[in-house]
């Protein structure tokens, strides 16, 4: 796994971890302990290609650890390195307590797509869709922070246009929840539409779907109820890595 990854996830991990998952301010005060700017912490969370992102190097990850007193190198292994070998005895609890301890996982690990969705005219279905990378991902942060069908039914891909913005930005890393494969409501969608991927917010009428782009530059396209069948929908977008969940 590329280095610069696990240590952009596990900064987010060490945030989460120090001050709560989603707690207003806590990047703000992580930098200070590290004498930085709020917007430094930030830059460097940003996805690998985004324009302004820093990575994680090598000076800056050791310090990481010095100051929050961490075994050094962590920052370079996924999930900080943490041993997850210890289980918790479930002898003699009750069935659904036993099975609910036995199978919580304190990572998620999450598979990154060679995949874009177009936030644009569309873009060309890959041949196959092939695993290029993987995030891990804190797993309290995920329960507390997302709506979603499963952990497994969660996927990366990412997103190439302007058609979106500002709401998604060419480049960001965006989370999915495979496991949802219709509008049921108002989202953003990743789906196929005439043989092209697509990210576009769609709201369901009486008489069919709108697709919506937050351009206003871009029109929104009125589909039909009849059409409807036109529109695979392959997974709806649940966040994305401009800090914002939907």
């Amino acid at each position: 796994m590329d280095i610069n990854l696990v240590r952009k996830a596990n900064l987010q991990l060490l945030i989460d971890r120090q001050f709560g998952p989603g707690k207003h301010g806590a990047k703000a005060e992580f930098a200070r302990r590290l004498d930085k700017q709020a917007d430094y912490i930030s830059r460097c969370l940003y996805p690998p290609g985004k324009k302004g992102g820093k990575g994680v190097g090598e000076d800056f990850a050791r310090e990481i650890e010095k100051e929050f007193q961490i075994p050094q190198y962590s920052m370079d292994k996924p999930g900080l390195g943490l041993d997850e070998s210890e289980t918790i005895s479930v002898e003699g609890l009750p069935a659904p307590l036993a099975q609910k301890i036995k199978s919580y996982r304190s990572l998620v690990d999450v598979p990154r797509y060679d995949v874009a969705g177009s936030m644009g005219p569309g873009t060309e279905p890959p041949e196959m869709n092939m695993v290029v990378d993987h995030m891990s991902l804190d797993a309290n942060w995920v329960r507390q922070n997302l709506t979603y069908t499963k952990l497994d039914n969660l996927k990366l891909i990412s997103g190439r246009g302007d058609s979106m913005a500002p709401t998604i930005h060419k480049g960001d890393a965006v989370l999915v929840d495979a496991g949802i494969t219709s509008v049921e409501e108002d989202a953003i969608y990743f789906f196929m539409m005439r043989g092209q991927l697509q990210i576009k917010r769609i709201q369901r009428g009486l008489d069919g779907l709108k697709i919506i782009s937050d351009n206003t530059q871009y029109p929104a396209i009125e589909v039909p109820g009849e059409r409807e069948d036109d529109i695979k929908i392959l997974a709806q977008i649940i966040y994305w890595w401009t800090g914002r969940s939907f």
